[in-house]
């Protein structure tokens, strides 16, 4: 973990490495892909987008398409696997077969999402605004 000031580029290079890794420890067996990182962006930019770069937001997505989705299970071990890399985690009461968890580490936050309808992990972190780090 970072100690004094980073940049939002350190920021949002650990947050990836974060998600990458708690995905692969949930669903070991396959590769998890970065399926939105679109670099520092300014959260409140006008329309035409100009304003400083202030946070980060990555998605990745795992899991095994050969499986029956087991959202409860997939949840419950991305809870433990995040508590024992020092995340505070609150899991939500499931909600039309949606069932999901948030957490919090040091100015980051996640949320992670499972369906009983999908056999997809999605993994959706924020880097701490610029002005926090």
């Amino acid at each position: 973990m970072y100690h004094g000031s980073v940049t939002l580029t350190e920021a949002r290079n650990h947050l990836r490495s974060e998600l990458l890794a708690v995905a692969a420890t949930v669903v070991p067996d396959q590769t998890p892909t970065v399926t939105q990182d679109v670099g520092p962006v300014d959260q409140g930019a006008l329309s035409d987008e100009s304003g400083p770069e202030s946070v980060c937001t990555i998605t990745v997505e795992t899991g095994d398409p050969t499986t029956t989705p087991d959202p409860e299970a997939q949840i419950g071990f991305a809870a433990e696997t995040l508590e024992s890399r020092g995340w505070k985690v609150t899991i939500s009461e499931p909600s039309e077969g949606r069932h999901e968890l948030t957490a919090r580490r040091q100015g980051y936050d996640l949320t992670v999402t499972a369906r009983t309808t999908d056999w997809r992990l999605t993994l959706t972190g924020q880097t701490p605004y610029v002005d926090d780090l």
